[in-house]
């Protein structure tokens, strides 16, 4: 089995293969999958190719909390701390954008006003 460093080598290829099954046909990554996967990404291990099917499959299958949580593992060495600029100390919030899903609500001006009425600076 090639050592961790050579993720991109040996593992993304499989990991497309499970991840382009669909919606219903995929198994979620483990968590420490999703990490690995997301921190070649990052550091470009994988071909323009790879990033295109891995993307695509992904945005086809969905995110499961665990692959969230996995991805959010490999993000942390990459991102810098942002300090508070605000007296009561609220850090930047980034609301997100609504994906073109169509047939939920579209909940986030709620969620806008649940921060303004907290005093969550704009």
């Amino acid at each position: 089995m090639p050592d961790e460093s050579s993720i991109a080598e040996w593992h993304v290829p499989s990991v497309i293969k499970e991840i382009g099954r669909g919606k219903f046909g995929a198994k979620p990554m483990d968590r420490a999958t999703a990490a690995k996967l997301y921190e070649a990404m990052l550091k470009r291990e994988v071909s323009d190719l790879q990033l295109g099917a891995i993307l695509l499959a992904m945005r086809i299958k969905g995110e499961t909390p665990e692959e969230i949580a996995g991805f959010l593992d490999a993000c942390w060495p990459h991102c810098l701390t942002l300090p508070s600029t605000t007296p009561q100390g609220y850090a930047p919030v980034l609301i997100p954008s609504y994906n073109g899903a169509r047939k939920k609500p579209n909940l986030t001006p709620l969620l806008a006003m649940l921060l303004a009425r907290e005093g969550v600076p704009a």
